[in-house]
């Protein structure tokens, strides 16, 4: 049996279908000039138990990307997100269940990428095409509330494909969901630390804590102790000792900066953008503050993609995007070589496949943390005049690596705004003791910011903060254990 593709002028038939006959739509986004894609035609569409499974239980579509026309057009903004699968398994709302982890990827080219392809050929086997698609079909089964089903497929894919490492951690993680009938009760709360540093876990416990008292509390007498010195008159309840633990840490960051500059340690331009990446960072962290991981995959908003995908992008975009090209202009700027792009095959090479679609919102956010102060470190070692070195990518022309920190610096705040849509369209609000949970985020980001470059500077001082940040966090736990068990 041979796969009969539709092509795009079919697609909204298929999604219409798909609805109608209860079979997710395969969309294969195909181009001649992928080797990856010439390579699925060859040793994975040809297969027969495969063609069969795609024929049966979907109906697939394939989209040329080369020269696309306007229908095409049309579908590949809407499924190739920068630099996506070219294998996704689709709802009839064009929600994607699944995309194939391993199969070639490829560069949305309409919104201003047209200079460069990040292209990759993959890595997937006929095997490991087989056992993506049985979870892609346990997350369909999963999402229509066919649990037995769902679980029945997942069983599958464990039992055919038990060396399968991603395969086996996505089935595992959606059977669970499927045998508590669609419920999935994790989330990033106190009891789940992301932080690594000791002042960073100190206002990480803090706000968590903070965030699951009711709003009920947010006034009432405060059960610690007063605040020192003049907060002394500010230390009457929540609020207040919340408001004065975002204070202590701008405070700090007030101190540190003068002291840096009394002791004549630098605190240059790459300092101070990698601090602003710093503060942008803690607020974007400080979005998912309340947030279970049951939201994670909704689809609320035509056209949108989900918070996993969000943040799975700008987790993407910053170690396997942005980190390669800002190290490949340093060094080539290093040895007074011109500007060049770093293929997305290397990138690939170097750091692995991107992100699967199983991690819980505390494994993605933990992860972002390491690889955040990762690139932080070892960014901090720029000096400014190799700022003005040039960076080549998908612009039409190489620009500043100054430029490049400052597209850095702003791209989790752009998706910080389609996250706070998705969440707004999803029902879920965010409680007044989360929005001054988020306010110690943002304390901890500007105080962290005074200290970038300077790794051990004060830390006596940040000892004190800390042990400062750590008992109100032991108080809010009291006042927690009074008003709800734990």
């Amino acid at each position: 049996m041979a796969i009969k593709w539709a092509n795009q002028h079919d697609f909204q038939t298929l999604l219409e279908r798909s609805d109608i006959e209860d079979k997710p739509v395969l969309l294969d986004l195909h181009s001649p000039e992928c080797s990856g894609c010439s390579g699925h035609d060859r040793s994975i569409y040809s297969d027969p138990e495969i063609a069969r499974d795609v024929m049966e239980h979907t109906l697939p579509v394939r989209v040329v990307t080369t020269n696309p026309d306007r229908a095409s057009t049309e579908i590949i903004n809407n499924h190739i997100f920068i630099w996506s699968p070219t294998v996704q398994l689709l709802a009839p709302d064009q929600t994607r269940y699944h995309e194939w982890n391993g199969a070639p990827r490829r560069t949305r080219l309409s919104v201003g990428y047209q200079s460069v392809f990040h292209d990759t050929a993959g890595h997937l086997t006929p095997e490991t095409f087989r056992a993506q698609m049985l979870v892609g079909r346990g997350k369909a089964s999963l999402r229509k509330k066919k649990y037995g089903e769902a679980i029945r497929l997942f069983d599958e894919a464990i039992a055919r494909h038990p060396h399968d490492r991603v395969t086996v951690e996505e089935a595992e993680r959606w059977r669970k969901v499927a045998r508590e009938n669609g419920t999935i009760e994790t989330s990033w709360g106190f009891r789940q630390q992301v932080t690594t540093s000791p002042l960073a876990a100190a206002v990480e416990r803090f706000a968590q804590t903070v965030a699951a008292l009711p709003d009920s509390v947010l006034m009432k007498d405060w059960v610690g102790k007063p605040g020192p010195g003049d907060w002394q008159w500010y230390s009457d309840c929540l609020r207040e000792v919340v408001l004065q633990g975002y204070q202590e840490l701008c405070d700090f960051a007030v101190v540190a900066e003068r002291e840096r500059a009394k002791q004549g340690v630098e605190f240059n331009d790459t300092h101070r953008l990698l601090g602003q990446h710093r503060f942008a960072y803690r607020e974007f962290q400080s979005l998912f503050v309340g947030v279970p991981d049951s939201l994670l995959d909704k689809t609320p908003l035509r056209s949108e993609r989900s918070i996993r995908e969000n943040l799975a992008h700008v987790i993407m975009a910053e170690w396997w995007a942005y980190r390669p090209q800002i190290l490949h202009a340093l060094d080539r700027g290093r040895q007074g070589l011109s500007p060049e792009v770093v293929p997305a095959t290397d990138t690939v090479a170097e750091h692995g496949e991107p992100l699967g679609s199983h991690e819980s919102l505390h494994e993605l956010l933990a992860l972002y943390e390491r690889l955040h102060l990762r690139n932080t470190q070892d960014y901090s070692g720029i000096t400014e005049d190799e700022l003005g070195i040039r960076s080549a990518w998908w612009e039409l022309g190489p620009v500043e690596l100054r430029f490049r920190l400052k597209r850095y610096i702003w791209h989790p705040r752009d998706h910080a705004v389609s996250i706070d849509k998705i969440l707004d369209a999803s029902g879920h609000r965010h409680t007044a003791n989360h929005r001054f949970a988020s306010r110690l985020f943002s304390g901890l980001g500007t105080a962290e910011a005074a200290l970038i470059g300077a790794d051990g500077f004060m830390s006596d001082r940040v000892d004190a903060l800390t042990a400062t940040i750590n008992e109100r966090a032991d108080e809010a736990s009291r006042l927690l254990s009074q008003v709800a068990p734990v």
